[in-house]
């Protein structure tokens, strides 16, 4: 094979393999619930492409960002 065509092929490579790395889920480490009073946003991130599950991103209002557990045991209503 020729060297131009190589080169082509080499970076053709590269830019695959690299975007790749960029398109996966967000949630490595979740938690299991957030008080209330401290959350100041909430994103949740449908099933898509680049990640296979939901995920429900709380932005707290120290701007820190956690990722809540949907498979975790969810909140009960208080009875009456």
């Amino acid at each position: 094979m020729n060297s131009g065509i190589q080169c082509i092929v080499l970076l053709a490579c590269i830019a695959v393999c690299s975007s790749a790395s960029i398109m996966r889920c967000q949630c490595i480490n979740t938690v299991p619930a957030v008080r209330r009073n401290r959350i100041a946003d909430v994103r949740v991130h449908q099933p898509g492409p680049s990640c296979s599950k939901q995920e429900v991103i709380v932005i707290l209002k120290d701007k820190t960002k956690l990722c809540l557990d949907l498979d975790g045991r969810q909140p009960q209503p208080k009875a009456n």
